[in-house]
């Protein structure tokens, strides 16, 4: 019965964990103890992608009416972009951490074929789900959350992990079409991005506030505009030797989109934080916990990614110094999140196809009304 309920979004969890071992242990700033605990984080999304993906076989294999059931349902359907997801930040820390502990061919080996499995799954993603709510799902103009972006994101973090992989194809006719694939992936991610975060921005102008429970839907906003950053920031240096005069103007500019694409970041942070303190508030309506509450994580990180990717490209302090404060914000997030999925999972409040009625607040007295 464990896995009954056990859905693709619990893979928002190895992304988590696994975006967050891979900043620590690589972070441009000296943190004592920072290899050590990445490596600590590594094995952990090991362990919670071995879990999570055998419950969902088993889900497969003993409730299969329950598991196609996810396609026709237009939330859970959603979440198969966290699948596509986590294979991709499973592969990259083999890359970024793994090559410390394995032998590295071994772990650039895995992390190639990590690579290969997760952009196939990205690509069934971007089409399936969005084909199933064009011609499937019921929705209306209040539903349009920032959560939509979910299956189409998996391409953009594809393609980011995949400009790390790019040295270690030792092919120079592979590494450019890798490059014109990973342009390809960006392109199909970015302007569906922009589609629908329109659609966003105008569910928030025009209609009545977000929900609590939407709430932490909108920093995944965040997280496809990390994954940019990342690709244009590090294009230049691992793809610029294979890419030829066709595209050695385009990389030059790679880091030029990508400070642009750093300030619609930090305005879309300033813009969710801002819904997230007034639903925690006296105001507000709370916030109850989910597993959505994991969109504090990964997108965080993601554009943490992209801000290192930056200092890595120009080796300025602003974006040293930004990205490790960003770092500080993604743990403390990441430490109260998965605190509350562990207690979630244990008490089975996450296990049972329902979520707890507890919600946060900021005011203690309207914590107690609510409790």
């Amino acid at each position: 019965m464990l896995s009954k309920h056990f859905g693709t979004n619990w893979f928002t969890t190895v992304m988590g964990v696994g975006i967050v071992a891979a900043l620590t242990y690589a972070s441009p700033v000296p943190v004592p103890g920072q290899h050590g605990l990445g490596i600590v984080l590594f094995a952990l999304t090991n362990v919670v992608f071995v879990v999570a993906t055998t419950l969902w076989l088993h889900r497969w294999a003993v409730h299969t009416r329950e598991a196609l059931d996810d396609f026709r349902h237009p939330t859970r359907a959603l979440y198969w972009g966290a699948l596509a997801m986590g294979l991709n930040v499973v592969g990259n820390d083999y890359l970024i951490v793994g090559s410390h502990v394995l032998p590295p061919h071994l772990a650039i080996a895995i992390s190639q074929g990590f690579w290969i499995v997760g952009v196939a799954v990205s690509l069934f993603t971007v089409v399936t789900v969005p084909y199933l709510l064009f011609l499937a799902h019921r929705v209306t103009v209040t539903d349009t959350l920032a959560s939509w972006l979910i299956p189409v994101v998996p391409p953009i973090v594809a393609a980011a992990t995949g400009s790390s992989l790019l040295p270690t194809w030792g092919s120079a006719a592979v590494e450019r079409s890798l490059t014109a694939l990973i342009i390809a992936m960006f392109g199909i991610t970015f302007f569906l991005f922009l589609m629908v975060s329109a659609m966003v921005y105008a569910r928030l102008v025009y209609h009545q506030r977000l929900e609590g429970a939407n709430v932490p839907s909108l920093w995944v906003e965040i997280g496809p505009i990390g994954m940019s950053m990342a690709i244009f920031s590090t294009l230049p240096l691992t793809a610029a030797h294979a890419a030829g005069p066709l595209l050695q103007p385009i990389l030059a500019a790679g880091g030029v989109f990508a400070m642009a694409m750093w300030g619609l970041g930090a305005w879309w942070i300033v813009i969710s934080s801002l819904h997230t303190l007034l639903h925690l508030g006296p105001r507000g309506d709370g916030i109850p916990f989910h597993l959505g509450w994991w969109s504090y994580v990964f997108p965080i990180g993601s554009f943490t990614t992209g801000t290192d990717a930056l200092t890595h490209l120009t080796h300025w302090s602003l974006f040293t110094d930004a990205g490790f404060v960003q770092l500080l914000m993604l743990w403390g997030c990441f430490a109260v999140v998965f605190v509350r999925t562990v207690k979630g999972a244990l008490d089975g409040s996450l296990l049972g196809g329902h979520q707890p009625l507890r919600r946060w607040r900021l005011t203690p007295q309207r914590a107690a009304e609510n409790s």
